[in-house]
């Protein structure tokens, strides 16, 4: 999945812009497609990358947890539930 930091309509960061997904993936399985703004991981505000990455570190590999979003051309939210996998081995 790529990400990128979003301003809203009063030009403060919103959130997370979801530019693609891996088809297949756990975003995709969860419903959550490019154009997507993610606003919150597991009950945390996440306004900018930085706060995602954040989040996501906290978690734990197989996890479920909440993620509210804003569905692409809509500033209504819905939440879905994402399950994390292990990241692989960095290569060496």
């Amino acid at each position: 999945m790529q990400v990128t930091t979003v301003a809203g309509p009063d030009g403060q960061s919103a959130g997370v812009g979801i530019v693609s997904v891996v088809t297949g993936g756990a975003a995709d399985q969860a419903g959550i497609a490019a154009g997507d703004v993610v606003t919150a991981v597991n009950g945390e505000p996440t306004p900018d990358t930085q706060a995602l990455s954040t989040v996501l570190a906290g978690l734990s590999p197989g996890q479920s947890v909440p993620v509210k979003i804003t569905p692409a051309g809509s500033w209504t939210e819905k939440t879905v539930q994402v399950k994390l996998r292990e990241l692989a081995p960095a290569p060496s």
